[in-house]
Protein backbone atom coordinates (compact mmCIF):
# COMPACT_ATOMS: atom_id res chain seq x y z
CA UNK A 1 0.00 0.00 0.00
CA UNK A 2 2.49 2.67 1.15
CA UNK A 3 4.76 1.59 -2.22
CA UNK A 4 1.56 2.31 -4.27
CA UNK A 5 0.83 5.36 -2.52
CA UNK A 6 4.34 6.69 -3.40
CA UNK A 7 4.25 5.65 -6.83
CA UNK A 8 0.85 7.35 -7.44
CA UNK A 9 2.41 10.75 -5.64
CA UNK A 10 5.45 10.51 -7.84
CA UNK A 11 3.29 10.32 -11.22
CA UNK A 12 0.94 12.61 -9.79
CA UNK A 13 4.14 15.37 -9.40
CA UNK A 14 5.47 14.38 -12.66
CA UNK A 15 2.04 15.01 -14.41
CA UNK A 16 2.21 18.59 -13.07
CA UNK A 17 5.85 19.09 -14.00
CA UNK A 18 5.28 18.12 -17.59
CA UNK A 19 2.21 20.51 -17.52
CA UNK A 20 3.87 23.38 -16.12
CA UNK A 21 7.15 22.54 -18.76
CA UNK A 22 4.64 23.04 -21.73
CA UNK A 23 3.14 26.42 -19.72
CA UNK A 24 6.42 27.76 -19.83
CA UNK A 25 7.11 27.21 -23.12
CA UNK A 26 3.83 28.30 -24.42
CA UNK A 27 4.29 31.88 -22.65
CA UNK A 28 7.93 32.29 -23.92
CA UNK A 29 6.09 32.16 -27.62
CA UNK A 30 4.23 35.29 -26.61
CA UNK A 31 7.48 36.77 -26.29
CA UNK A 32 7.11 40.41 -28.92
CA UNK A 33 10.92 39.22 -30.65
CA UNK A 34 9.29 35.60 -31.52
CA UNK A 35 6.92 38.07 -34.01
CA UNK A 36 9.67 39.78 -35.45
CA UNK A 37 12.05 38.02 -38.29
CA UNK A 38 14.64 37.69 -35.64
CA UNK A 39 12.88 34.56 -34.74
CA UNK A 40 13.44 32.97 -38.17
CA UNK A 41 17.33 34.52 -38.38
CA UNK A 42 18.57 33.02 -35.05
CA UNK A 43 16.16 30.55 -34.41
CA UNK A 44 14.89 28.75 -37.48
CA UNK A 45 17.64 29.56 -39.66
CA UNK A 46 20.60 28.15 -38.38
CA UNK A 47 19.63 24.17 -38.10
CA UNK A 48 18.91 24.32 -42.29
CA UNK A 49 22.85 25.40 -42.81
CA UNK A 50 24.41 23.14 -40.12
CA UNK A 51 25.46 20.20 -42.68
CA UNK A 52 22.29 18.89 -42.81
CA UNK A 53 21.79 15.63 -45.36
CA UNK A 54 19.50 17.39 -48.12
CA UNK A 55 16.24 15.75 -47.24
CA UNK A 56 16.44 17.41 -43.86
CA UNK A 57 17.99 20.73 -45.15
CA UNK A 58 14.85 21.12 -47.50
CA UNK A 59 12.45 20.11 -44.85
CA UNK A 60 13.98 23.02 -42.74
CA UNK A 61 13.71 25.41 -45.62
CA UNK A 62 9.99 24.28 -46.12
CA UNK A 63 9.00 25.38 -42.51
CA UNK A 64 10.79 28.47 -42.69
CA UNK A 65 9.08 29.74 -45.53
CA UNK A 66 5.63 28.27 -44.22
CA UNK A 67 6.69 30.71 -41.10
CA UNK A 68 7.61 33.81 -42.71
CA UNK A 69 4.38 33.30 -44.70
CA UNK A 70 2.19 34.18 -41.15
CA UNK A 71 4.99 35.31 -38.87
CA UNK A 72 2.08 37.09 -36.60
CA UNK A 73 0.13 34.06 -36.30
CA UNK A 74 1.93 31.01 -35.88
CA UNK A 75 3.49 32.00 -32.31
CA UNK A 76 -0.07 32.84 -30.99
CA UNK A 77 -1.36 29.57 -32.18
CA UNK A 78 1.15 27.54 -31.19
CA UNK A 79 0.74 29.34 -27.69
CA UNK A 80 -2.45 28.44 -27.30
CA UNK A 81 -1.73 24.93 -28.00
CA UNK A 82 1.56 24.37 -25.40
CA UNK A 83 -0.80 26.44 -22.87
CA UNK A 84 -4.10 24.45 -23.32
CA UNK A 85 -2.75 21.13 -23.39
CA UNK A 86 -0.68 21.90 -20.17
CA UNK A 87 -4.40 23.09 -18.77
CA UNK A 88 -5.73 19.67 -19.63
CA UNK A 89 -2.94 17.71 -18.35
CA UNK A 90 -2.89 19.59 -14.99
CA UNK A 91 -6.49 19.55 -14.94
CA UNK A 92 -8.30 17.67 -17.16
CA UNK A 93 -10.06 14.08 -16.87
CA UNK A 94 -7.92 11.25 -17.69
CA UNK A 95 -9.65 11.16 -21.41
CA UNK A 96 -8.61 14.58 -21.79
CA UNK A 97 -5.37 13.76 -20.27
CA UNK A 98 -4.99 10.97 -23.10
CA UNK A 99 -5.87 12.99 -25.82
CA UNK A 100 -3.57 16.51 -24.60
CA UNK A 101 -0.39 14.32 -24.38
CA UNK A 102 -0.62 12.86 -27.49
CA UNK A 103 -1.24 15.97 -29.38
CA UNK A 104 1.55 17.45 -27.43
CA UNK A 105 4.28 14.50 -28.30
CA UNK A 106 3.02 14.80 -32.19
CA UNK A 107 3.59 18.58 -32.06
CA UNK A 108 7.36 17.76 -30.50
CA UNK A 109 7.77 15.45 -33.24
CA UNK A 110 6.81 17.92 -36.10
CA UNK A 111 9.16 20.85 -34.23
CA UNK A 112 11.71 17.76 -33.73
CA UNK A 113 12.23 17.79 -37.62
CA UNK A 114 11.27 20.37 -38.96
CA UNK A 115 12.30 23.17 -36.47
CA UNK A 116 15.55 21.57 -34.78
CA UNK A 117 16.72 19.50 -37.76
CA UNK A 118 16.50 15.80 -35.47
CA UNK A 119 18.18 17.73 -33.04
CA UNK A 120 21.49 17.32 -35.23
CA UNK A 121 22.13 13.65 -35.34
CA UNK A 122 22.16 13.01 -38.62
CA UNK A 123 24.55 15.43 -39.87
CA UNK A 124 27.44 14.30 -37.75
CA UNK A 125 28.05 17.30 -35.38
CA UNK A 126 25.33 16.86 -32.84
CA UNK A 127 26.70 17.16 -29.33
CA UNK A 128 24.98 18.03 -25.45
CA UNK A 129 26.19 20.94 -25.90
CA UNK A 130 24.48 22.40 -28.97
CA UNK A 131 21.62 20.35 -27.85
CA UNK A 132 21.50 17.23 -29.37
CA UNK A 133 19.40 14.79 -29.11
CA UNK A 134 16.73 17.52 -29.80
CA UNK A 135 14.90 19.34 -27.13
CA UNK A 136 11.53 18.81 -28.65
CA UNK A 137 11.96 15.32 -28.70
CA UNK A 138 13.10 15.50 -24.77
CA UNK A 139 9.77 17.23 -24.45
CA UNK A 140 7.99 14.07 -25.97
CA UNK A 141 9.39 11.80 -23.98
CA UNK A 142 8.61 13.86 -20.77
CA UNK A 143 4.95 13.85 -22.29
CA UNK A 144 4.97 10.05 -22.98
CA UNK A 145 5.43 9.66 -19.17
CA UNK A 146 1.94 11.02 -18.28
CA UNK A 147 0.35 8.24 -20.76
CA UNK A 148 2.02 5.34 -19.40
CA UNK A 149 -0.14 2.57 -17.51
CA UNK A 150 -0.56 2.63 -13.96
CA UNK A 151 0.78 -0.59 -13.18
CA UNK A 152 4.61 0.62 -14.83
CA UNK A 153 4.49 3.38 -12.25
CA UNK A 154 3.05 1.18 -9.59
CA UNK A 155 5.66 -2.04 -9.70
CA UNK A 156 8.33 0.43 -10.23
CA UNK A 157 9.26 -0.73 -13.46
CA UNK A 158 8.94 3.07 -15.12
CA UNK A 159 10.98 4.65 -12.76
CA UNK A 160 13.65 1.97 -13.12
CA UNK A 161 13.56 2.31 -17.32
CA UNK A 162 14.08 6.20 -16.98
CA UNK A 163 17.33 5.62 -14.95
CA UNK A 164 18.27 3.20 -17.55
CA UNK A 165 17.55 5.39 -20.81
CA UNK A 166 19.21 8.59 -18.85
CA UNK A 167 22.20 6.41 -18.46
CA UNK A 168 22.54 5.55 -21.89
CA UNK A 169 21.66 9.01 -23.12
CA UNK A 170 24.18 10.38 -21.23
CA UNK A 171 27.09 7.44 -22.73
CA UNK A 172 25.28 8.06 -26.14
CA UNK A 173 26.13 11.94 -26.08
CA UNK A 174 29.72 11.00 -24.98
CA UNK A 175 30.34 9.09 -27.81
CA UNK A 176 28.91 11.89 -30.38
CA UNK A 177 30.80 13.95 -28.33
CA UNK A 178 34.36 11.93 -29.02
CA UNK A 179 33.79 10.65 -32.76
CA UNK A 180 36.88 12.40 -34.49
CA UNK A 181 34.46 13.62 -37.66
CA UNK A 182 32.45 16.11 -35.79
CA UNK A 183 35.79 17.77 -35.06
CA UNK A 184 35.40 18.44 -31.71
CA UNK A 185 39.03 17.62 -30.98
CA UNK A 186 40.27 20.71 -33.01
CA UNK A 187 40.58 24.01 -31.61
CA UNK A 188 38.36 25.93 -33.95
CA UNK A 189 35.02 23.51 -33.75
CA UNK A 190 35.27 22.95 -30.29
CA UNK A 191 35.43 26.89 -30.11
CA UNK A 192 32.76 27.42 -31.82
CA UNK A 193 30.62 25.34 -30.22
CA UNK A 194 30.76 27.35 -26.87
CA UNK A 195 30.07 29.98 -29.34
CA UNK A 196 27.33 29.35 -31.32
CA UNK A 197 24.41 31.47 -29.05
CA UNK A 198 24.33 34.99 -30.11
CA UNK A 199 24.69 37.40 -27.54
CA UNK A 200 22.56 40.58 -28.56
CA UNK A 201 23.81 42.27 -25.16
CA UNK A 202 20.68 41.88 -23.40
CA UNK A 203 22.45 38.97 -21.53
CA UNK A 204 24.04 39.21 -17.85
CA UNK A 205 27.58 40.21 -17.97
CA UNK A 206 28.97 37.17 -15.77
CA UNK A 207 27.33 34.83 -18.61
CA UNK A 208 28.81 36.83 -21.23
CA UNK A 209 31.98 36.43 -19.79
CA UNK A 210 31.55 32.53 -18.82
CA UNK A 211 30.85 31.82 -22.80
CA UNK A 212 33.82 33.97 -23.71
CA UNK A 213 35.95 31.83 -21.49
CA UNK A 214 34.62 29.02 -22.89
CA UNK A 215 35.42 29.52 -26.37
CA UNK A 216 39.36 30.82 -25.56
CA UNK A 217 39.52 28.04 -23.22
CA UNK A 218 38.54 25.04 -25.94
CA UNK A 219 40.27 27.02 -28.80
CA UNK A 220 43.65 26.64 -27.25
CA UNK A 221 43.27 23.52 -25.24
CA UNK A 222 40.46 21.70 -27.82
CA UNK A 223 42.29 17.84 -26.75
CA UNK A 224 42.10 18.35 -22.62
CA UNK A 225 38.81 20.31 -23.01
CA UNK A 226 37.33 17.56 -25.13
CA UNK A 227 38.76 14.78 -23.11
CA UNK A 228 36.99 16.08 -19.84
CA UNK A 229 33.81 16.74 -21.43
CA UNK A 230 33.73 13.14 -22.68
CA UNK A 231 34.75 11.28 -19.79
CA UNK A 232 32.44 13.52 -17.55
CA UNK A 233 29.27 12.28 -19.81
CA UNK A 234 30.58 9.07 -19.24
CA UNK A 235 30.94 9.47 -15.85
CA UNK A 236 27.31 10.39 -14.93
CA UNK A 237 25.78 7.72 -17.38
CA UNK A 238 27.64 4.69 -15.67
CA UNK A 239 26.45 6.18 -12.38
CA UNK A 240 23.18 5.81 -13.48
CA UNK A 241 23.31 3.02 -14.82
CA UNK A 242 25.21 1.32 -12.04
CA UNK A 243 22.75 2.98 -9.06
CA UNK A 244 25.89 5.08 -7.57
CA UNK A 245 24.66 7.51 -4.97
CA UNK A 246 26.60 10.28 -6.69
CA UNK A 247 24.71 10.06 -9.47
CA UNK A 248 21.84 12.21 -9.11
CA UNK A 249 24.16 15.31 -7.79
CA UNK A 250 26.62 14.91 -10.47
CA UNK A 251 23.92 15.08 -13.82
CA UNK A 252 22.51 18.47 -11.75
CA UNK A 253 25.92 20.19 -11.67
CA UNK A 254 26.87 18.92 -15.24
CA UNK A 255 23.87 19.47 -17.06
CA UNK A 256 23.60 22.81 -15.11
CA UNK A 257 26.79 23.86 -16.12
CA UNK A 258 26.24 22.99 -19.79
CA UNK A 259 22.89 24.56 -19.87
CA UNK A 260 24.27 27.94 -18.08
CA UNK A 261 27.29 27.85 -20.55
CA UNK A 262 27.37 26.77 -23.70
CA UNK A 263 23.52 26.84 -23.77
CA UNK A 264 23.41 30.90 -22.66
CA UNK A 265 20.13 29.47 -20.38
CA UNK A 266 18.77 28.09 -23.19
CA UNK A 267 19.12 31.81 -24.79
CA UNK A 268 16.42 33.19 -22.58
CA UNK A 269 17.94 36.44 -22.46
CA UNK A 270 17.59 37.08 -25.61
CA UNK A 271 13.90 37.17 -26.17
CA UNK A 272 13.73 35.09 -28.92
CA UNK A 273 13.82 31.48 -27.21
CA UNK A 274 11.01 29.16 -27.99
CA UNK A 275 11.32 27.26 -24.90
CA UNK A 276 13.99 27.27 -21.74
CA UNK A 277 16.02 24.46 -23.02
CA UNK A 278 16.52 20.97 -22.67
CA UNK A 279 17.26 21.80 -19.03
CA UNK A 280 13.17 21.39 -17.94
CA UNK A 281 12.59 17.54 -19.82
CA UNK A 282 16.27 16.53 -17.92
CA UNK A 283 14.97 17.86 -14.65
CA UNK A 284 12.21 15.58 -14.89
CA UNK A 285 13.93 12.68 -15.65
CA UNK A 286 16.25 12.77 -13.26
CA UNK A 287 13.95 13.37 -10.53
CA UNK A 288 12.49 10.16 -11.79
CA UNK A 289 15.64 8.14 -12.21
CA UNK A 290 16.10 9.66 -8.20
CA UNK A 291 13.44 7.62 -7.52
CA UNK A 292 14.75 4.52 -8.63
CA UNK A 293 18.26 5.39 -7.76
CA UNK A 294 17.16 5.40 -3.63
CA UNK A 295 14.86 2.37 -3.83
CA UNK A 296 16.17 -0.43 -2.19
CA UNK A 297 14.05 -2.99 -3.60
CA UNK A 298 15.96 -4.85 -6.05
CA UNK A 299 14.36 -5.14 -9.36
CA UNK A 300 14.62 -8.60 -9.29
CA UNK A 301 12.28 -8.45 -6.52
CA UNK A 302 9.97 -6.43 -7.79
CA UNK A 303 6.56 -7.50 -9.51
CA UNK A 304 7.40 -7.79 -13.47
CA UNK A 305 4.97 -6.19 -15.92
CA UNK A 306 3.54 -8.16 -18.45
CA UNK A 307 2.01 -7.59 -21.80
CA UNK A 308 -1.58 -8.11 -22.15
Amino acid sequence: MDSAFSSVSLRTKIRMAVALMWALSGLMMLQPKIHSPLFVSDILAPPAEAWQPLGIQRLLQAADTLWLKAPMIWPDVIAALEIGGALVIAWGHNTGRTVASFVLVIWSVIVWGVAEGFGNLFNGTGSLLTGTPGTAFLYAMATLLVIMPSAWWENHQLVYRVRQGLGWLWIMMAGLQGLPGAGFWHGPRLAEVFGLVTMDGSEPSWLQASINDGVMLSFHHPLMTNLFLVLIMLAVGIAWLKRWRYAFGLSLVVMAIIWIVPQACGGIWTGIAPTPGMILPLLIFIAMARDDLMGQQPLSERIQVKPS
